[in-house]
């Protein structure tokens, strides 16, 4: 279709200035015959109607096309179903016996995007086998426990094999960085000579001139550690560690689109091992196309460097106080140590996983890393101490709301409830017993006092060391029954005043 400033042209030029047909097909690129139908018409506009329209995508894979293309243009680029991807989910899963070809032209119809063109000329990279890395991070959502999150996955690829290694955090700090790349060591079976990385904060602290950088002082510790050299892309230049950025790109639309839903991230990583090792197995090496990517990385594998005998301690290391309500803080979360520690400097040292605090060279509590803010993990037994002071903190205490106890438990405290006043406190020393004795034990001694009628703290002490000391007279428990069951009978008041009245009287005489 001939646009109408091309039209305007042939007309001005034939028209106003005169000019032959065939000038005016040179100057303006068009064929002769057109020229002569713009001439002889004196239409200032052509347009096109198509009598019959192709429609190869039609019924409800249209409709599920169309409704996942309106998704998509809500998301973020990266995020979006790429033709290929969309082709596979509908002959899958829907049973689309169509051709990639149809659908990627009505993706292009719905999208009505317009690339621009890439103009940058890049020079393609070899790479000797054990000779270099690449490591970068990639934002993916997924579901975790039906909750939507944003993760960083940690992406560490071998160039020459192409084979890699997934893992997904919650963000991005230098200790997970570290404990990302240490866990790809452990699952490639050795260190590569070189490793390269964009600039980020967590290795670099300040860009120097050239290639020279200020490095952080653990990342050059953990380089050493691991006997490889860190080299760093230019500035803005994501390109020049190519491989791994379009790795990320592959895994995102292979794995991430549809968002995956899983219970825990330690599901998730567990299914990107599984990803990473079948993709490399199935997928053709780009050079060595008579063999698969893990094929080659077998062989690489012998050649990189060996690992230390022993891991690098990834956490990340600071000193806390100890506040009276037992806790100590750490990256504006909360964690619980024993009473004994109060007001106490200690140590806290932050993983990827879990939370370790040390006092004086020990290790006094250990938690699972928390991620949010002011958030609380707080173990209730190292609480037990304060509520032998103040049992009626149980009720409401942050450290026991979810604390799951057997259900013995809870008939226990129901049956101490309806025969004292102050069943809190006898439920309260109880649950003390715990902190000296094994739970299977305290559930075993609840269960032989609801038995024989005793309840308290006291009784089933002793019915816990009765199992360290089977000499115990067994009458105790007899007599403790018998005294259960009597019950003295309340005097009058009048009785009193006539035994105050007899003592006076003996005294005077």
């Amino acid at each position: 279709m001939t646009k109408v400033d091309k039209i305007k042209e042939v007309r001005q030029l034939r028209f106003v200035e005169g000019i032959p047909i065939r000038e005016i097909c040179r100057r303006v690129q068009l064929a002769r015959n057109t020229v002569k139908r713009i001439l002889r018409s004196n239409k200032t506009e052509y347009t096109y109607q198509r009598t019959n329209t192709y429609q190869p995508v039609t019924g409800s894979i249209q409709n599920i096309l169309k409704e996942w293309i309106k998704e998509d243009l809500a998301k973020k680029k990266k995020h979006r179903r790429t033709a290929t991807r969309i082709f596979e989910i509908l002959r899958n899963e829907h049973g689309y016996a169509g051709s990639y070809v149809a659908i990627a032209k009505k993706v292009r119809e719905i999208r009505n995007e317009e690339k621009k063109p890439d103009n940058e000329a890049y020079i393609p990279l070899i790479f000797s086998p054990g000779e270099a890395f690449q490591f970068d991070w990639g934002e993916m959502p997924a579901y975790i426990n039906g909750e939507l999150v944003t993760l960083q996955l940690a992406v560490i690829l071998l160039c020459h094999s192409r084979h890699f290694y997934l893992r997904a955090y919650r963000c991005q700090k230098q200790e997970l960085m570290l404990d990302a790349q240490q866990r790809a060591f452990e699952h490639f079976g050795g260190v590569c000579k070189r490793g390269i990385y964009d600039n980020l904060t967590t290795a670099v602290k300040k860009i120097l001139k050239g290639h020279h950088r200020n490095l952080q002082e653990k990342f050059v510790r953990f380089c050493s550690h691991y006997l490889f050299e860190p080299n760093f892309c230019s500035p803005a230049k994501g390109n020049e560690k190519g491989r791994v950025e379009n790795k990320i790109g592959y895994v995102r639309r292979n794995f991430f689109i549809p968002i995956p839903n899983y219970n825990s991230i330690e599901e998730l990583n567990d299914r990107l091992i599984s990803f990473s090792i079948g993709q490399s197995r199935a997928k053709k090496h780009p050079e060595l196309r008579d063999k698969t990517c893990y094929e080659v990385y077998e062989k690489e594998r012998d050649l990189l460097i060996q690992l230390p005998g022993y891991n690098f301690e990834c956490s990340r290391t600071q000193h806390a106080t100890v506040t009276p309500l037992c806790t100590a803080a750490f990256d504006n979360n909360k964690y619980s140590v024993p009473l004994e520690f109060k007001d106490k400097i200690v140590l806290v040292k932050g993983g990827a996983e879990e939370v370790s605090l040390v006092y004086d060279g020990k290790e006094i509590a250990r938690h699972k890393r928390l991620y949010g803010f002011m958030q609380h993990s707080l173990n209730p037994y190292h609480y037990l101490s304060v509520l032998a002071r103040k049992p009626g903190a149980f009720r409401n205490g942050l450290p026991f709301r979810n604390w799951l106890l057997p259900a013995i438990f809870n008939e226990y405290r129901q049956l101490l409830s309806e025969k004292y006043e102050d069943s809190d406190l006898y439920f309260a020393k109880t649950l003390v017993l715990l902190k000296d004795w094994p739970l299977v034990e305290v559930i075993e001694a609840i269960k032989k006092s609801i038995s024989l009628g005793i309840l308290g703290d006291s009784y089933i002490l002793r019915l816990l060391r009765q199992k360290d000391d089977p000499v115990v007279e067994k009458e105790y428990i007899s007599i403790r029954i018998e005294l259960e069951r009597y019950t003295a009978k309340q005097r009058e008041p009048d009785y009193y005043d006539e035994v105050l009245r007899f003592r006076k009287e003996v005294k005077n005489i």
